[in-house]
């Protein structure tokens, strides 16, 4: 059992956009790996896209040079399902070759409310990054210096301590390293610039999960790692 209480059987990756699909399950799946765990990966339909979509005035360009043409929910829906069968298709391909056992749901709404829904559910939750996040290296690419598995920590707290814990196996996946960035107290991490500018030159993020509520944690640009 975890800290927490719960059951530390898988690692959960959760990700809105087949787009940052690739990242994050490599991320996740080198860290199922490691740690000998399933790999549950969650797919989350956009909410607020389908409400954008049934506006009146909703119109999209498909590419330049192209008119505008209206843009409906049945659309977004049909994304929904490319975008499903597109995540199957990859989970099913890294999964296989970090010899992971994986699983696909899928919930709407939006990634930082799923993550809350979903603490319960196990103790480490990946959030997705960018889609423009390089996915990690494989195979003889690994041999070229990483960017490092950042780790945030409060002074002197146990559940920093085990997001430390983590980091470091997260690094050893990767073949990487990992480094600490301190913040006395965690309600003072959305608001420490260099802590945010961190983000921009790391492999993934590991943080307590107790250290952000979901309207924080949309304010992050992930990878994003919640340790229970």
């Amino acid at each position: 059992m975890s800290d927490t209480g719960v059951a530390p059987s898988r690692v959960l990756a959760l990700l809105d956009d087949a787009a940052a699909g690739v990242a994050a399950l490599e991320l996740s799946s080198a860290l199922a790996q490691v740690l000998q765990r399933e790999l549950a990966v969650v797919y989350v339909e956009s909410a607020r896209s389908l409400v954008a979509a049934g506006l009146p005035f909703t119109q999209v360009l498909s590419h330049a040079g192209s008119p505008w043409r209206a843009f409906s929910p049945q659309d977004v829906e049909r994304g929904f399902r490319a975008h499903e069968a597109q995540l199957r298709e990859m989970a099913a391909r890294i999964a296989l070759r970090h010899a992971v056992t994986w699983s696909l749901q899928v919930m709407r709404g939006s990634l930082a409310g799923a993550a809350a829904d979903l603490w319960t559910e196990a103790d480490l939750l990946l959030l997705a990054g960018s889609p423009a996040l390089k996915p990690p290296a494989v195979g003889p690419e690994r041999k070229v210096r990483r960017r490092p598995v950042v780790a945030v920590v409060s002074e002197g707290s146990e559940a920093g301590e085990r997001a430390l814990r983590i980091a470091a196996q997260f690094a050893q996946a990767l073949a990487g390293v990992v480094e600490a960035a301190s913040v006395a107290t965690a309600a003072q991490l959305v608001g420490k610039a260099g802590t945010l500018a961190s983000l921009a030159r790391c492999e993934v993020l590991v943080l307590p999960r107790a250290t952000l509520d979901p309207a924080a944690l949309a304010l992050l640009r992930g990878p994003v790692l919640l340790v229970g």
